[in-house]
Formats: C-alpha cells, structure tokens, sequence
C-alpha cells in the first residue's frame, strides 16, 4: 500500500494498544514504526529490475520483522519510560505495526515477500485491494484525527472510535478478499479462461470493479468485470504473449530478468520492441500499457547483445489513454461474469 496508509495503520494499532497511556505520542510512535519496512526503497542497485524485485524483500519478512522488534521495543520503552509503558506490551505493539505493513502489502498486486528467506515460491500476492484506496485509508484517518481531538477530554470516545475506525477498515479489506475470491472462481468458469493461469485485482480505488489476466504459452487475455449482480458476460481481449526465445538463454541474458519472471509470478511477456528486447509485469497496469518494463538487450544479426536493464519509455500517454481503464470499468455493469 502507499506510505500514507502505512502510517495511519501503524498509528491506529499503536493507539488502541497505548492511546491512554500515550495520547498523540502513540500516532508518532506506530506511524514511524510502520514506516520502517519501506526503507528498503532507498537501497543503490545498479540494476532496474534488482531495484524493482528487492523491494518488498527482507525487510518485510515476517521472520525479519519478529527478529528485530524486541530491540526496537526496547528502544521505545526507554524512550517513553517516564509513561511507564510495559515492556511485554510495547513488543507486541512494535510487532503488530511490522507485521501488518507486509501483512497489509501482501494484499495487493506487487508482492511481498513475508517468508524470506525461505524459498516458498514468488512473493504473497492476495491482490484484494489497490496500492492506493481512499476509503480504506479514509477509514483510519478518521479514526486517528478523531482521537487526537478527543484524547484529552473525551478518552473513553477517543480510544472507541479508533478502534470501530480500525475494525471497520479491517472488514473492508475482508469484503475485497472475498471479492477476489469471487472473481477468481468466476474466471476460471468462463469457457475461453479454462485450464489458464488466472490472474484477479481491484481496478483503481475501489474493489467493486476488477481487472481479469490470464496467461498461457502463447496469449494473455485481459478483461473486467464486478462484483455487482445482474450482469451478463463481458468479452475478454486476446493479446500474443512472447517467452523469452530458447536461443536467448544463454549466460548473456541477465539473472535480474530470470529474477524478474519469478517476482511476476509467471504473468509476464517479452517483446522486440524498436528499443530492444523487453520483459514487462501484466499484473501491473493494463492493456496495453505495463509500466513495469524493462529494456534488458537487443536482438540482432550477429546475435544477442545484452544491456543493462532500464525502464522502457514507452509513447507519451495523455488523459484518453489513462481513463481507458475507468471506461472498461464503467461499462461492466451491463455486462460482466
């Protein structure tokens, strides 16, 4: 999720656990902790698909995060000795504004790796809700701006309404899981999807409408739909989906490219585009635009060339393009699965 709901959901946590105790301190306090996974932004890599695959890496890792809360718990509670906080209690604060950063981010499309080390596969991705979601970050910010204007006169008012502001937020990610769920096994009944790998995401700022990505060896099929009753079925779209070709696997090819299929979970594709070879993200986006590409080599007479990998700059998009998406959308009502 972006940082502005990572703050606030950290500072929710940590005031119902030591709002009494420590009034807007504890908004600071579990923002900033909350914060801390998202560090790993600002680590060089030399490589554009390195910076992009080691995001959400081990500083979001569930076993990473339980390691250091206990030095970072004792760190707040000299801090805040003076208001005498338990310390039991200020671990299990730290802790849970850790674990529900990559808890929370692993219900997006991105990915998130919560179990590095462990090789288990590509990073968690439950996408139930989008990077960025207004009511879902609207929620908690009522509850933590409501509770800074009551603390002191009102603490019994303040501490309730952040956590009804907590728990409501809370089922609204569990209204989007299971309208992941929904669409997902809605997909996997359309006759042209059948035996292919599926894909399912919120469109932007909601979870009532959502992106459909399929993938096989040769095509990706991408579409919409709702989680609104009465609609009928709605067309998908078919594009050509590349691999990379058998004689491009030599040691030429760069590992961050191999890398970058595994962080895509298998829903990616190549091109030869006029700039160069180029893997993109399907996840990300939607067609035909994939932010999430990369030039990584070229192909030509005498062979592979390889490059270090750089972004692809893609046609300049101006405002029909972006609300592409949104007209998709707009029109499932009338016909979706």
């Amino acid at each position: 999720m972006d940082s502005v709901s990572q703050f606030v959901l950290g500072s929710t946590v940590a005031t119902v656990l030591l709002g009494p105790k420590l009034g807007f301190r504890a908004v600071l306090l579990g923002g900033a902790v909350a914060t801390l996974p998202d560090l790993d932004s600002f680590l060089p890599f030399d490589d554009a698909l390195n910076s992009v695959t080691y995001h959400r890496g081990f500083s979001h890792s569930l076993f990473v995060q339980t390691a250091v809360s206990p030095f970072i718990a004792a760190f707040a509670t000299f801090i805040f000795k003076k208001r005498l906080i338990p310390y039991l209690k200020m671990l299990l604060t730290v802790w849970l504004c850790l674990i529900t950063h990559s808890l929370l981010d692993s219900l997006t499309t991105y990915g998130t790796q919560i179990f590095w080390p462990l090789d288990v596969g590509s990073p968690v991705a439950f996408p139930s809700v989008f990077i960025i979601d207004p009511i879902y970050t609207l929620t908690l910010l009522i509850g933590v701006i409501g509770f800074l204007f009551l603390i002191r006169k009102r603490q019994a008012q303040a501490m309730r309404l952040v956590q009804v502001c907590l728990a409501a937020s809370t089922f609204y990610l569990c209204l989007g899981m299971g309208g992941h769920l929904y669409v997902k096994s809605k997909a996997a009944q359309h006759p042209q999807l059948t035996g292919k790998r599926i894909h399912v995401q919120p469109t932007p700022f909601n979870i009532l409408y959502w992106q459909i990505l399929a993938v096989d060896d040769t095509n990706y099929y991408a579409g919409a739909t709702s989680v609104l009753r009465g609609c009928k079925e709605i067309d998908l779209k078919t594009y050509p989906r590349l691999t990379l070709p058998t004689e491009l696997t030599s040691p030429e090819v760069p590992k961050s490219v191999k890398r970058f299929e595994w962080f895509t979970n298998g829903f990616f594709t190549y091109q030869n585009s006029k700039q160069g070879l180029k893997i993109s993200d399907l996840r990300i986006g939607f067609a035909p635009f994939y932010p999430f590409s990369y030039i990584f080599g070229k192909v030509t007479s005498a062979g592979f060339i390889a490059l270090p990998p750089t972004r692809f700059q893609g046609p300049k998009r101006d405002l029909s393009s972006l609300s592409a998406l949104y007209k998709l959308a707009s029109n499932t009502p009338k016909g979706c699965w």
